[in-house]
């Protein structure tokens, strides 16, 4: 897609598969999510006729750029990030919140560490992307 990998990472190439599916293609992050870390077949086939539509678009469309290994990813983007982890919930993610806080990590003992009495702690299933928006002007 005209990218030039220099880090040899895989994680350049996934911050560059966002790049191409939100910026350049014009997808939402959920969409993106949708995309790298697509449901299984399996589970679109349950899915409401319109949904299923969309998804089996989404998962042709860009079949190349399924993620099918391990992994756990904090994206940055202009007004707000979005979490996200593989499908099967190989690599683990835990959220939780604190006043106008949203903590982030791959373990609870990493949020209690930096916020003791965080609230609203969850694991997001696999695949299920958590998209924070900034306030305006709150950083």
């Amino acid at each position: 897609y005209g990218y030039d990998c220099n880090l040899l990472t895989d994680t350049e190439v996934i911050a560059y598969m966002l790049d191409y599916l939100v910026r350049r293609q014009g997808l939402t992050w959920r969409e993106a999510a949708e995309v790298v870390a697509a449901p299984f077949w399996s589970t679109i086939d349950h899915l409401p006729e319109p949904e299923k539509k969309r998804m089996t678009l989404l998962r042709n469309r860009f079949s190349s750029l399924l993620i099918t290994g391990p992994f756990s990813i904090l994206v940055g983007f202009e007004n707000g990030m979005m979490a996200l982890n593989d499908r099967l919930k190989l690599r683990s993610l835990v959220v939780a919140e604190k006043d106008d806080k949203v903590l982030i990590a791959s373990e609870e003992a990493a949020i209690r560490a930096m916020e003791p009495d965080a609230e609203n702690l969850f694991a997001p299933a696999g695949g299920e992307p958590v998209i924070v928006r900034v306030k305006e002007g709150r950083y």
